[in-house]
């Protein structure tokens, strides 16, 4: 008898974590798409403060908040859907790992591009 009891509440509890996991994946950006998302941010992030904070008198959070809004706008996605999928990937660290390694191979293909077409000298 208890061993049909233990084996139910396994089963209920198998069914009860697989439906959570995925109602909580419903609003979850793919993480292919996320890298993409995460690459442009981190770039929106540099250009503000590299760019936009030397010369304004705004505060860092607002420019900050204006360049993410941008690029937020630019693939549809609502602050919260990102800010849900960001704390989706920080439980679950090995999918945030193959994220932002996808992200620093896209920056460090676009440096490499950056380099060649400067080292390539132009045909007249």
């Amino acid at each position: 008898m208890i061993k049909k009891i233990f084996f139910l509440f396994c089963v209920l509890a198998t069914i009860i974590s697989c439906s959570i996991f995925k109602k909580e994946r419903k609003d979850i950006i793919e993480q292919d798409k996320m890298a993409n998302l995460m690459y442009d941010v981190l770039l929106a992030e540099s250009y503000a403060e590299s760019y936009l904070m030397k010369d304004t008198t705004l505060s860092k959070d607002s420019i900050l908040k204006a360049e993410m809004d941008k690029v937020l706008k630019i693939y549809g996605i609502t602050a919260k859907v990102f800010s849900e999928s960001y704390l989706y990937y920080k439980k679950h660290p090995v999918q945030l790992e193959t994220i932002m390694d996808s992200a620093h191979e896209r920056a460090i293909r676009g440096r490499t591009d950056v380099f060649i077409r400067r080292s390539t000298p132009k045909r007249r």
